[in-house]
């Protein structure tokens, strides 16, 4: 008699070895073939990894530069023991600037050793960036399996996840790549659903934990998807007491591990007073014809394209008749009814919530959101629950993609992989486009600063005369330079900006060279070091030497003059 064990909680494997080997091998098929899409879908950075990164459907350096960045403090930091985590070395002197921004530590933590090798920033960014889309994949598998899907059905899935079209808008963003964490979440609850386990329960926790570890945003804005899915998970389960206080301590054990990044980032921003501004929120909801449209950089503009940050939320016709066909059929099926509705609720849900504030306000749901629950109104771009609204269709794809292939017999799985490839290809955004980044941070000026002696507080001149991204593309080039310098700076960017920040940057902008400014400077921020661009400099020399007592050169080249700013005794007494 032969005994059969469970693998992935749908395949069926018996104790010898070989079906072990055999489960690894399929593992490895489902893994090549999502970092093979991957690389199909962001293609030709496959043949730039060390020198170019994805800008996506971003207009400008900034956001991607930022990234860069991001994982390099998080790196530092790790060798330092997270001291001083939260006051990163921009905006000086503001303490707790890191908490204005994604600090993404997971996704750092992952790629932190290559810091130490000295590898491109380029490189770092693009490995984390490519391990985040197949793990995307990966999950999407493990999730369709939970569903009953079959093992072909669920790997398609995962090839259409990894090409999802919301996640090909934002591959500049690399913050808002990851959906594995929120993948891994369901996961445990649909297996949950089905043992009521302890082991299950943790598992989702554990899932997200992980999804606020790679992006505190699609955290906050899957939490309710979450609860509910919990719900339909307990219900299963006949809301049993042991399933009950099973769940519920695992959330609860996943809050307390969270509690140490969550509590600094609310307090500081209560303190501050951080929100968003209703009007802000409502010009990033989607209106009703963003989800008809692709984005700009689609290979088949088909809806149309659109630069519109709210726009390029199509599924993909193959995907929306796929998710459709899989709702009907397995409503129709009745064993998994309760998680069919729970998919196709939430893919309504999710639309309605990306069309935030354009439905009626604080009446809307996100206005009830935004007034009842912590940290959604902090919620800048509503549009951004489409990437709910599309997973879900993808796993109700998957559904559909087993119904259809049991149906077509001999045929189905060559007509479901047809199919499957026609929906990827049909979302594709290639050749993506691309940012050259050097192939490391150091430059002149930045290794002569790191060999000085003494510590410095940097000013960077001129400061961004503006408040779109593209202004302060220089920024990213600046703070580029600084993983190099280590010193801080009192320019820099992020998702907030410190309190009275953005007047005196733009003062600085328009003013400078002034003697308030400078008294401003090497008084009250303490800065000590200005490295002033040769293309402004040229057009200020004038007016820099009538305040040639302030400033003392220290270091000059084709790009930047660096000087040392001190204050003449008395020239700041009333200022």
């Amino acid at each position: 008699m032969r005994v059969v064990v469970q693998a992935d909680e749908g395949a069926t494997v018996g104790p010898q070895g070989g079906d072990h080997l055999a489960a690894l091998r399929w593992g490895l098929v489902v893994v090549s073939c999502c970092l093979l899409t991957a690389l199909v879908a962001t293609w030709p950075l496959a043949a730039n990894l060390m020198r170019a990164i994805p800008l996506g459907n971003e207009q400008g350096a900034m956001v991607g530069l930022f990234s860069i960045w991001t994982l390099w403090w998080n790196a530092d930091r790790l060798a330092h023991g997270f001291a001083g985590y939260w006051d990163a070395p921009v905006f000086f002197p503001n303490k707790g600037v890191f908490t204005y921004s994604e600090p993404e530590p997971l996704t750092s933590l992952v790629v932190a050793p290559l810091w130490g090798l000295n590898a491109p920033p380029a490189l770092i960014l693009n490995l984390a960036f490519l391990l985040i889309l197949t793990l995307n994949g990966v999950f999407a598998y493990r999730l369709s399996r939970a569903l009953a899907a079959t093992r072909l059905g669920s790997l398609l899935a995962g090839v259409l996840m990894v090409a999802l079209p919301f996640v090909a808008k934002v591959y500049g963003v690399l913050n808002l790549t990851p959906l594995f964490g929120l993948l891994w979440t369901l996961d445990g609850l649909v297996r949950f659903g089905k043992s009521g386990s302890l082991r299950h329960a943790a598992w989702a926790g554990l899932g997200f934990v992980v999804a606020y570890l790679t992006c505190q945003q699609y955290a906050l804005i899957f939490a309710p998807f979450a609860l509910l899915a919990g719900l339909v998970a307990l219900s299963e389960q006949r809301f049993g007491w042991r399933p009950l206080l099973r769940l519920t301590g695992s959330g609860l054990v996943a809050g307390l591990l969270l509690l140490p990044l969550i509590l600094p980032v609310y307090s500081l921003h209560q303190r501050l007073g951080l929100a968003r501004q209703d009007f802000v929120v409502e010009r990033l909801s989607a209106s009703l014809g963003d989800f008809f449209t692709r984005p700009n950089t689609a290979s088949l503009p088909l809806p149309t394209a659109t630069l519109e940050d709210t726009g390029g939320l199509f599924p993909g016709l193959i995907v929306l008749a796929l998710a459709v066909t899989g709702g009907v059929l397995g409503w129709q099926g009745r064993e998994q009814r309760r998680w069919i509705g729970y998919l196709v609720g939430s893919v309504l849900l999710a639309a309605v919530l990306a069309m935030g504030l354009k439905l009626g306000g604080g009446y809307s749901p996100l206005g009830v959101l935004r007034a009842v629950v912590p940290g959604f109104g902090e919620l800048r771009s509503p549009f951004r629950f489409a990437v709910i609204m599309q997973v879900m269709m993808v796993v109700l794809a998957a559904l559909a993609l087993t119904h259809l292939a049991s149906r077509l017999g001999r045929r189905g799985p060559g007509l479901i992989l047809l199919l499957t490839l026609l929906g990827a290809a049909e979302n594709l955004n290639v050749p993506v486009p691309l940012l050259g980044v050097p192939l490391t941070p150091a430059t002149g000026w930045s290794s002569w600063i790191l060999s000085q002696p003494a510590s410095m507080v940097v000013a960077h001149v001129p400061f961004p005369n503006g408040l779109g991204i593209r202004d302060y593309e220089g920024e990213g080039w600046r703070m580029l330079a600084q993983i190099d310098h280590h010193q801080p700076i009192v320019n820099g960017y992020s998702g907030y900006f410190p309190p009275s920040y953005t007047r005196f940057q733009l003062q600085m902008a328009r003013l400078f060279p002034q003697r308030d400014l400078l008294c401003v400077l090497g008084k009250d921020l303490r800065v000590n070091t200005l490295v002033l661009d040769q293309a402004w400099l040229r057009e200020h020399q004038a007016a820099m030497a009538t305040f040639a007592s302030f400033l003392q050169p220290a270091y000059a080249d084709q790009d930047v003059q660096v000087v040392r700013l001190q204050i003449p005794m008395g020239e700041c007494q009333l200022v």
